[in-house]
């Protein structure tokens, strides 16, 4: 089957590099591989064109309007291949990738996949980390086998594999966009997915690494980060308030005495406290909306009678 790999890049063009290393090992048939690259600056950074990864096809495409998941959705449009691999700049595939991600599709029936993501720590300093933060980059459980996806798994955005028809789009109210560090674009999918009866695979065999810089684990940043989770849970639970969206985090068990006590425990109740805050604000932004717009409604309706009984 024809594959395409789709990366969106907006500031880390220093990373390609690596990742197409990576794609050039991998051992599905060169000529039904090809590499898109979308550029997602305002002007162009990267050369468009085609290029050859050797025996492999690679192509740039311009994205100007800013959005990882815009970004993603013009790279789906140019693919070519009835499988769209999707992965990030930073992020390594092992070899057997590509093949492993297209067999479990093929095997069974799935219109999309989640492999495993695993840690790559850029610096030695940075691996001490908690399992309570680690959980924002990389999920912590994953099957044994292929299985159908539900909780406790959920699958990452550096690692989706997915059919071309029904043509793949992700929703743009998701994903980062200049400052909005928003997230769960992929949850939504995959949520919206098994909505509309499509079946949703997780793959712990195709393996796809995923780097965490130093700068990534600052308190700033990991507060940033879980921050902007629990906005983007607020979301998609409004998106798809029927949808078992798995979510566990409370502020009583984020607080809790015991969890305190030990410096991993506290970093990790930051976080937790962090999502627990961003979720509540969403939600109660998301209300406040939603009255004003009723109220609105209300009036108009009320001034269209006023106006009918004259």
């Amino acid at each position: 089957m024809q594959v395409s790999i789709v990366v969106a890049v907006q500031g880390n063009t220093g990373a390609l590099e690596g990742l197409a290393r990576a794609v050039r090992a991998q051992d599905y048939v060169a000529g039904n591989l090809e590499l898109v690259v979308v550029d997602n600056h305002p002007a162009p950074v990267l050369p468009p064109g085609p290029y050859r990864l050797g025996p492999m096809a690679c192509r740039v495409v311009h994205e100007a309007r800013p959005g990882l998941s815009r970004a993603r959705n013009a790279g789906i449009r140019q693919a070519r291949g009835e499988i769209v691999l999707i992965t990030d700049p930073d992020a390594r595939p092992e070899p057997d990738w590509a093949r492993r991600m297209a067999s479990a599709l093929e095997a069974t029936g799935a219109y999309c996949a989640g492999g495993k993501v695993v840690p790559h720590f850029t610096s030695q300093a940075a691996r001490d980390v908690p399992s309570d933060v680690l959980q924002l980059f990389v999920p912590p459980l994953w099957p044994r086998a292929t299985t159908e996806l539900a909780a406790p798994y959920w699958v990452v955005g550096c690692n989706l594999a997915i059919r071309r028809s029904p043509l793949p789009q992700f929703d743009t109210r998701f994903g980062v966009t200049g400052r909005r560090h928003l997230s769960c674009e992929e949850l939504e999918f995959t949520v919206r997915a098994q909505h509309d009866g499509h079946l949703v695979v997780v793959v712990p065999n195709a393996v796809v690494h995923r780097a965490i810089h130093p700068a990534d684990l600052t308190a700033a940043a990991v507060r940033r980060r879980a921050l902007w989770h629990g906005v983007s849970v607020a979301r998609l639970v409004a998106i798809h308030p029927g949808a078992d969206i798995y979510d566990s985090y409370r502020l009583r068990d984020a607080l809790a005495p015991a969890r305190l006590r030990s410096r991993a425990g506290r970093r990790g109740a930051v976080a937790d406290a962090a999502r627990v805050v961003g979720l509540r604000a969403q939600r109660l932004r998301l209300a406040i909306a939603g009255l004003s717009t009723h109220t609105a409604s209300a009036e108009e309706s009320a001034t269209k009678k006023e106006a009918f009984h004259g």
